[in-house]
């Protein structure tokens, strides 16, 4: 062990404990604890450090074997393994309890320590991620210094689990991170705190109450109606069983001659008699109510607040069976009346051959339809369900179907002019786009990049294989295998150190012109969720590439020194016109042997300008992030991001 030590890694661990002394770190585990493997022994009331011998990292068990030989006071921070929570503030079943409920807000387990500071004074840490826009998570803390603090952040939590569980109809908190890097509970975006818990509860039972009376005087409305469709169904369906009774009797007295001649005689004039509704000892359905809420109380528990919104939904569902049972009554109200007409005008038919015998021997004597119309159907509405994208389930068919579509429908020069617009030209396109002229100075940076890759020629220079793959080499993509070459920016842009700014210029304008056709022949196919990131608040391109998943998008603004954000995202209609960064855009494929996909970049160029935006949401979320990802114990720093949700309106 000895002869493998490394000095160097003792002075790492020394500087890591200097600055654990200093504060404890945001995400409170240390950064190589498989090296600490220090135990915590009841029997022994001792802790006791394992040493590995044949682990070739020793710098840990020799930082402390260093310390203990210079015999200081000090103390080191690490993290003990199989230790107990001290149940000062908190017993085991509540941290589990706070695990499970955190899990319903975050979707992700979180974990708990307690932590113990220089002066042996114990806190609790709950570290983990959550959800605060789409599938952007971000890192969070909760510090529970006291059995106060503890206490107070359990019933809260609490309480939002049971409202969420018991009646997930009425409430949906959401977790965000406040400027603290702390977790905040929100909903209708009202921040949720233990300090108006209380009132909160309070104000939600009497908005509950309120609901719950209108529910019922809806309801007493409704049965009103249903009262008054009910009679008026009845009444028609004596007058079309009267109607239909005499019908039946004509068509039987007309099989015979003598039954023709009877019915003549006596049904010559037809009166239907109309039964009088007798008049009923009805009584209007009323609420009575003395007292709206009856008395208001200073404080309203848990309890009843559950029950009031279950004995609303109660009141809902029976609201609905009767919307329902009106519905029904309607339809088979409008069922008689076409049965009534078609009864009567069968009746007016038989009375307008009732003027002589002759006549009506002769009408009888004729093939009539001998049954009575049936009522009409009415069509029952079909609501189509539209798919929604889910990246996770459908970005594979989703990326196949687009890059299948792009090498059956774009050009050549339309696919390359894409790539195009994955390098920095994309800004020369937006700028020709707008009208404004590309300068000389700009040029003569492209010719300085062009000789540096080797790919800027003379006029008389012409590679022949240029976009074709000679050598033949297998390549991978997406663990698929194939032979085909990637494109180049100065293969595809005609730049030489003749070229002059006109000439430029009307490069990029055919380059635009390429894309303008080609946006126009792909769509997608379903409605899906697109997103971009810019340093300004507004999006003045025309042409702007826009990532699948919003993480991918803000992941390395994340890292720039940049305490604000803005996230833009639009909800593409089906059928959008878009162009796909698929395969078929990054590289040749004269061999057809490119795998389907989008395997080189997630994402798709929209021409903005030309769809018409409506915003629909303004959000702010903040993040954790840190100095050093890849260090523990680096410092902690909260960035905003601003959200703007749009959707194409037509």
């Amino acid at each position: 062990m000895v002869s493998n030590i490394d000095i160097d890694k003792i002075k790492e661990i020394e500087k890591e404990q200097k600055l654990l002394n200093k504060q404890i770190p945001f995400k409170v585990k240390y950064q190589k604890d498989y090296l600490w493997q220090i135990y915590y022994s009841e029997y022994t009331n001792k802790y006791f450090m394992l040493v590995p011998t044949e682990d070739l990292e020793q710098g840990a068990f020799f930082y402390v074997l260093k310390k203990q030989l210079q015999n200081k006071k000090e103390k080191i921070f690490v993290p003990i393994s199989y230790m107990d929570y001290t149940r000062e503030y908190l017993t085991r079943m509540q941290i589990s309890d706070i695990e499970n409920y955190l899990w319903l807000f975050t979707k992700e387990w979180p974990i708990i320590y307690q932590v113990y500071n220089k002066k042996e004074e114990i806190s609790i840490h709950i570290v983990g991620k959550a959800v605060v826009f789409d599938d952007i998570k971000s890192d969070y803390k909760i510090e529970l210094k006291n059995n106060e603090a503890a206490l107070k952040f359990y019933k809260l939590i609490k309480a939002l689990f049971i409202m969420q569980t018991e009646i997930p109809h009425h409430f949906e908190f959401n977790a965000s991170i406040d400027k603290k890097g702390s977790l905040e509970f929100n909903i209708n975006n009202k921040k949720v705190a233990y300090s108006i818990l209380t009132s909160f509860i309070k104000e939600e039972y009497l908005k509950a109450e309120e609901k719950r009376m209108k529910i019922i005087d809806r309801k007493g409305e409704l049965e009103k109606e249903l009262d008054k469709l009910q009679k008026e169904a009845t009444k028609l369906e004596r007058e079309y069983l009267d109607k239909e009774k005499q019908i039946a009797i004509f068509l039987e007295y007309k099989k015979t001659f003598f039954g023709r001649v009877k019915y003549f005689f006596k049904y010559k004039k037809v009166f239907l008699t109309k039964k009088e509704d007798k008049e009923e000892n009805k009584q209007d359905i009323k609420v009575i109510r003395i007292n709206k809420y009856g008395e208001v109380r200073s404080n309203y528990t848990l309890e009843e607040l559950i029950e009031m919104y279950k004995q609303i939904d109660k009141e809902e569902f029976k609201e609905k069976n009767l919307q329902l049972d009106i519905k029904a009554i309607n339809d088979r109200i409008t069922n008689l009346k076409n049965k009534v007409k078609n009864a009567s005008l069968y009746i007016e038919e038989i009375d307008k051959h009732k003027k002589s015998i002759f006549e009506f021997w002769k009408f009888t004597n004729k093939d009539k339809i001998q049954e009575l119309p049936e009522g009409e159907t009415g069509e029952i509405e079909k609501v189509r369900i539209k798919k929604t994208f889910d990246y996770e389930m459908d970005f594979e068919d989703f990326a196949k179907d687009l890059d299948r579509k792009q090498r059956e429908n774009l050009t050549k020069q339309e696919l390359d002019s894409l790539y195009i617009t994955t390098t920095s030209i994309l800004e020369d396109i937006n700028k020709r786009s707008e009208g404004q002229e590309i300068n000389e100075e700009r040029l003569e940076y492209l010719k300085e990049q062009a000789l540096k890759e080797q790919e800027l020629f003379d006029n008389e220079t012409f590679d022949i294989f240029r976009g074709m793959s000679y050598e033949n080499k297998l390549k991978n993509l997406a663990n698929q295998k194939h032979r085909e070459t990637k494109k180049e920016l100065f293969d595809i842009l005609p730049i030489t150190k003749h070229t002059e700014s006109k000439e430029y210029n009307e490069i990029i304008q055919s380059i635009i012109s390429n894309l303008e056709l080609a946006i126009k022949k792909i769509k997608v196919n379903m409605p899906i969720p697109v997103y971009k990131c810019v340093e300004e608040e507004n999006l003045e391109n025309n042409y702007n590439i826009f990532n699948l998943q919003a993480l991918a998008e803000i992941e390395p603004v994340l890292k720039q020194d940049t305490d604000i954000i803005y996230l833009y995202k639009i909800n593409l209609n089906e059928d959008t016109n878009v162009l796909a960064y698929t395969n078929s855009a990054f590289f040749e494929n004269t061999n057809k042997t490119l795998p389907l996909g989008m395997d080189v970049k997630q994402a798709v160029l929209l021409k903005t300008s030309d769809l018409h935006l409506k915003e629909i949401e303004k959000n702010k979320v903040n993040v954790v992030c840190f100095e050093d990802e890849n260090n523990d114990l680096s410092p902690a720093i909260i960035k905003q991001i601003n959200v703007k949700e749009y959707v194409i309106s037509n």
